[in-house]
């Protein structure tokens, strides 16, 4: 049997946005994470995490490490369009090929090449036990019984499809598995270099800096490389004169996707990194896309949802249209159809009982937008990192910051910071 592997992360809540004033996230250029961490921050250099000499140096904890030499987790490289035998189409997924005898279930978790060290002290076992932890967390939701979109049967699977990648180099850890959920300490790994591809003509043809606005509102943006052929960094949203409220800071950016297939840019949701506000605590950032009903500007928090499309005018390489992301949600198990009224930074205090929501400017250019190219350039950024509190938070896009999985939520309007 195929199977794919699912590291959707949804951030879900029906929660009042209270108007507050909250600072700046500070900023860092480096490089992006990946979309398939499964809740950990991918990139950077240094040694080879894990190993089975870890278990001896790291003793307790009643979890033996079990290296095996039978086991093995090969890296098969992209593949562009993969049709499933009930005939659903994944476009861009990693392939890795998995040996694994003797295991009832098993795993695959993906990690940057530094993260054991950097989090976990050198210590695979510790790693492996929190992720024993998150398996019991997936199980608990689904009824008692291991969570299949996280696991899987060797019987049944010989391979395994990741949604893409970020350039860079990762560790692939395949772990073993009881049918209770408990992790074995039986593992092999692997590690993997993804190189950056080369930049189409059509995945260019983006670059530069763009008006956007709806005659009232509108931004001046800069649309540069993230990751060839599929994230833009976009610069701008949100600063300047036409924010309604206080001035970005510069350094503030999101991603947008580039669709190959259309060769359309597409905005979406995004956890954007955490950080300790002075007056507020930890704080979480998202970019969202809101929806208008009768209650008001509402922010969909969803997280990797389409929020815009935006495309070229017929003929032209310089104007563009957006329009709003169709959008179907439940409420009260009613399914209700819409589409995407405008999108913003929000900020979330997620830990306390009672989590505030609060976005920076009242007023954001309602959909459609026009895009008028001002500047054309081959301006190449690569995504950078977050650097808080002495942690580097990498940006994670779209698919990676690993929360409690709920239903769609709608959160109701609310104040700046």
């Amino acid at each position: 049997m195929k199977t794919r592997s699912i590291l959707a992360a949804l951030m879900v809540a029906a929660l009042l946005f209270p108007a507050c004033e909250k600072h700046r996230i500070p900023a860092t250029h480096g490089n992006g994470g990946s979309q398939n961490s499964g809740g950990n921050n991918p990139g950077g250099n240094g040694n080879n995490p894990g190993g089975g000499e870890n278990g001896g140096q790291n003793p307790g904890g009643g979890l033996t490490l079990n290296l095996r030499s039978d086991w093995s987790i090969v890296y098969e490289g992209r593949i562009e369009d993969y049709v499933e035998a009930d005939g659903v189409t994944l476009s861009d997924v990693e392939k890795f090929l998995v040996s694994c005898p003797g295991a009832e279930y098993f795993e695959v978790r993906i990690l940057g090449k530094t993260d054991i060290a950097d989090y976990y002290n050198n210590d695979l076992k510790a790693y492996l036990q929190e992720e024993e932890g998150y398996i019991a967390e997936d199980a608990e939701a689904a009824g008692g019984f291991l969570n299949l979109d996280y696991v899987y049967s060797p019987a049944k699977t010989s391979y395994i499809l990741f949604d893409r990648s970020r350039s860079g180099e990762y560790v692939y850890i395949l772990i073993g598995l009881s049918k209770e959920g408990k992790v074995t300490g039986d593992y092999t790994q692997t590690t993997v270099v993804i190189e950056q591809e080369a930049a189409t003509e059509a995945y260019k043809k983006w670059f530069g800096e763009w008006l956007a606005t709806n005659g009232e509102v509108g931004y001046r943006i800069s649309i540069s490389q993230s990751e060839a052929n599929w994230l833009y960094r976009i610069d701008g949203w949100e600063v300047g004169a036409s924010a309604s409220n206080e001035q970005m800071d510069d350094k503030e950016y999101i991603e947008a996707r580039f669709d190959r297939q259309t060769g359309n840019l597409v905005f979406f949701s995004q956890y954007l990194g955490g950080y300790s506000d002075d007056e507020w605590g930890w704080l979480d950032e998202y970019f969202l896309g809101n929806i208008f009903d009768t209650q008001g500007l509402q922010g969909i928090t969803d997280t990797g949802l389409d929020i815009a499309v935006v495309s070229f005018d017929e003929g032209s390489s310089s104007t563009a249209s957006l329009v709003g992301a169709p959008l179907t949600m439940k409420i009260d198990n009613v399914p209700y159809n819409t589409q995407f009224y405008s999108m913003c930074y929000w900020n979330v205090d997620s830990r306390n009982s009672e989590p505030q929501w609060c976005r920076y400017n009242l007023v954001n250019p309602q959909f459609p937008l026009t895009f008028s190219k001002t500047k054309a350039s081959g301006l190449v950024k690569m995504a950078p990192e977050r650097e808080v509190s002495g942690r580097t938070i990498h940006k994670n896009q779209p698919r990676d910051h690993r929360v409690a999985v709920q239903n769609t939520g709608v959160c109701s309007a609310g104040g700046r910071r």
